[in-house]
């Protein structure tokens, strides 16, 4: 079970490093702990830990495409699920789905912009 407001202590932290170092994935780490994987991947990164590529799963991916399909975009459909943008742009290019032409920024660029001349 997840809770965002647990925090592990410093020795919690070095068993972690030393775990994932050793070879178990950072997703079984934070469910024994019962944090997220991003907080994993903190402790990794702060720890100086190269982090190991994580394939998504298959039930991952079909959500993934799901939610972008249903509108959500590149950027959040990875924060949702907690996952590297890029492993789940990839994942669902592969999975068939077709990605949306890029939106527009809100805002114009001056070039773009009447002169008040």
């Amino acid at each position: 079970m997840k809770r965002g407001w647990n925090r592990l202590n410093a020795e919690q932290q070095a068993a972690a490093v030393t775990r994932y170092s050793n070879g178990e994935t950072s997703t079984a780490l934070a469910e024994e702990y019962g944090v997220t994987k991003s907080t994993i991947s903190r402790i990794l990164r702060e720890a100086r830990v190269v982090v190991r590529r994580q394939p998504m799963t298959p039930e991952q991916v079909s959500e993934a495409a799901q939610l972008y399909e249903a509108g959500l975009s590149l950027s959040q459909v990875p924060k949702r699920l907690e996952v590297n943008q890029e492993t789940m742009r990839t994942a669902i290019l592969k999975a068939g789905v077709v990605l949306r032409e890029p939106t527009k920024a809100k805002t114009a660029h001056a070039a773009d912009r009447p002169s008040d001349k």
